[in-house]
Parts: structure tokens; C-alpha cells; sequence
């Protein structure tokens, strides 16, 4: 019998941007309990979600909000020069269609459980595995 040697992953660095804190706190737990993520921000508008990527942070997924104030989160990403693999978390299943359009990784209904979410973290794993540049756009 062959054993084969898979070495670990490198934890994929994420942010979360979502205007409710209930919310943020439901998403950075689950990060938390993942094992293959590793929290890099955690931001309450669209606003401050530009402020941190215009001054060049990068992470590898942002699980991201639609409805926000001042900009919902599908304008902010399309102002995003190079997004990350972007995972939508919003109460909203009407939004599926421009999310898809932007070629976000995953579409997350809320409220949604922990074995969605790990779901949606495998995919992105995935296409950044097969393809590591950014879809958006």
C-alpha cells in the first residue's frame, strides 16, 4: 500500500467587510474555526474596505457584504484595480446574477451554517489552486 505525501496548505490570508457586527463576529468565528484561514482585517463599510486595499493589502479572500451604506459591496468591488477572490455573504439571493457577472468564488445566503461556509473557503482554495489570478473583471 502507497501512501501518498500531501504537505499542508498555507493558511489563505482573508478579510471579512460587513456593516452588521453580528455578522462580522459569525464570519471571524468560523474563520477562526477553519484552520486553513487566517484573519488579516476586519472592516464595518465599504469605505473603510477601500481605504485598506487602495494602500496595496492584498489577502486572498474577502468574504464580502452586498448591502452597506455609501456603496454596496458590488460597486466597491467593481472599484477594486485587483480584486481578491471574493466570496459574497448578504441576505439578498437577488444579487446572484452581478455577483456571478463579477466572477465572485461563492454566494453565500445568510444566515448560513459553518459546513456552508467551509464550502465556500474549498472552492476558493480550489481556484486559486488551478487559478491563482483573480477572475474579477
Amino acid at each position: 500500500m502507497t501512501h501518498k505525501y500531501t504537505a499542508p496548505l498555507p493558511a489563505l490570508t482573508c478579510a471579512v467587510l460587513d456593516d452588521d457586527e453580528i455578522n462580522r463576529f459569525t464570519l471571524e468565528h468560523y474563520i477562526r474555526l477553519s484552520g486553513s484561514l487566517q484573519l488579516v482585517a476586519s472592516l464595518s463599510g465599504s469605505m473603510e474596505g477601500l481605504d485598506f486595499f487602495s494602500t496595496e493589502r492584498r489577502v486572498d479572500v474577502l468574504f464580502l457584504d452586498v448591502e452597506m451604506p455609501d456603496l454596496n459591496g458590488l460597486d466597491m468591488l467593481r472599484l477594486l484595480p485587483e480584486p481578491p477572490q471574493v466570496v459574497l455573504t448578504t441576505a439578498y439571493e437577488n444579487c446572484a446574477w452581478d455577483a456571478f457577472e463579477l466572477g465572485v468564488a461563492d454566494y453565500l445566503v445568510k444566515p448560513f451554517d459553518y459546513a456552508r461556509f467551509a464550502q465556500a473557503v474549498q472552492r476558493v482554495a480550489e481556484r486559486l489552486r488551478t487559478r491563482p489570478y483573480s477572475l474579477i473583471r
